[in-house]
């Protein structure tokens, strides 16, 4: 299989094309229209990881990129949140007297063991009782197996120890940020592959890429009878070596028609060194795109994301996105990135526009990110500020207590 990619056309064709296709449009708080660039699925495509990674490697983090068996994808979608593999264990926290037995055990096999029982129970309180024939023949059937994929646990493994013992996991577009909290280091710092099922499993962004990924495509119409596509064809885990990145030295970058229109940063926190040091950032910023990436990436609007290392010595490219509503704008506001006049010199003088959070006030007033789709609210009941291992096991009290109930 391949990646779907719309028929390539000459570069003027295909610029002419986009001008009569149906154009995103937003609002003002005024109501004067925005019209954003289209956002078709050839444009979304060029921003998936093996897209870019493999023009910008020398610039980007060290990564892999592993095809995902349909199979696994099915296991992605389907509901729950039960890790595969290893399913020989079966260590419970509450059912343990002893300890030391338990002080080897990592806050992941715990979390995982106590998925097993949590599916036992579930499974075993769906029986009906009604026929001991049933019965019989469940238990000679012996109990539902956990999702098993030891190929790619394997291939896991591997780049894992290739990249020192530690990785972070994303898909072809989005990374499971949103879900940082149910790791036990609240980080997407994975050592074993049950961290990055785990962390893909709990994640809305991850959802998105494998059901609603291409919904917002201006193109739809344009596919005839198979319509907006819901997926990649191949859906691919990327993993990335991980380091320790400062989040305050993290920004976004805005370009239309092939200019640096806008630097915002990242982490929504008010760091007060960054402001002493504001101007240099933003040359070593405009450098980099001018040098690295201005008219390497085959589409003229988009957004960019790097990291510059704390010594300032090098940037790094973390990640593309569409110049398109669904990409953050961060400090910036879209209607004015999109109002700006980029045939007036004068702008032209003062771009880019780099913006820092000014003061602690001004970042305690930015919503925090993911908030609204972070926390169920039986999970924020359950949690209390407990690590994943006290969580999960506070959990498998509540769903014992409602099958006793039932």
């Amino acid at each position: 299989m391949s990646i779907y990619r719309p028929e390539e056309e000459p570069d003027q064709q295909q610029e002419a094309g986009q001008q009569e296709q149906q154009q995103q449009i937003a609002t003002t708080t005024e109501g004067t229209p925005l019209v954003f660039p289209p956002l078709t699925h050839q444009r979304l495509e060029n921003c998936a990881f093996s897209s870019w990674y493999p023009k910008f490697r020398s610039i980007s983090i060290k990564s892999k990129i592993i095809p995902l068996p349909d199979e696994f994808v099915s296991y992605l979608n389907a509901d729950g949140v039960f890790i595969p593999g290893q399913s020989g264990l079966t260590l419970a926290l509450n059912d343990s007297e002893d300890e030391s037995e338990d002080e080897n055990i990592s806050d992941a096999d715990r979390f995982k063991a106590l998925q097993e029982a949590t599916f036992r129970q579930r499974t075993e309180g769906g029986q009906d009782d009604s026929s001991d024939d049933e019965e019989d023949d469940e238990s000679e059937q012996g109990e539902a197996p956990l999702p098993y994929f030891p190929g790619l646990e394997q291939e896991i493994e591997q780049t894992i120890a290739e990249f020192g013992g530690e990785v972070f996991p994303k898909l072809n577009w989005s990374s499971p940020r949103d879900a940082s909290w149910i790791a036990a280091t609240n980080t997407l710092k994975c050592q074993n592959v049950s961290d990055i099922f785990l962390l893909l499993k709990s994640s809305d962004f991850i959802a998105h890429d494998l059901a609603h990924a291409y919904e917002d495509c201006s193109d739809a119409a344009a596919e005839g009878a198979g319509g907006v596509r819901q997926r990649p064809e191949v859906v691919e885990l990327v993993l990335r070596k991980w380091f320790d990145l400062a989040p305050s030295m993290e920004f976004r970058c805005f370009v239309r028609e092939n200019k640096l229109v806008a630097i915002s940063q990242r982490d929504m926190t008010y760091y007060d060194f960054l402001k002493g040091i504001q101007e240099e950032l933003e040359d070593k910023i405009v450098d980099f795109f001018e040098d690295k990436i201005k008219g390497r990436f085959p589409d003229s609007h988009y957004t960019f994301d790097v990291y510059i290392t704390r010594n300032k010595d090098r940037i790094y490219l973390i990640d593309f996105n569409p110049f398109a509503q669904k990409t953050d704008s961060l400090l910036f506001d879209w209607k004015e990135l999109l109002l700006l006049d980029l045939e007036d010199q004068e702008q032209l003088d003062h771009l880019p526009a780099m913006r820092l959070l000014e003061s602690e006030a001004a970042g305690s007033h930015m919503q925090q990110p993911f908030a609204f789709n972070r926390y169920p609210a039986d999970v924020t009941d359950l949690s209390n500020g407990q690590t994943v291992a006290e969580f999960a096991e506070a959990f498998y009290k509540k769903v014992q207590s409602a099958n006793s109930s039932d």
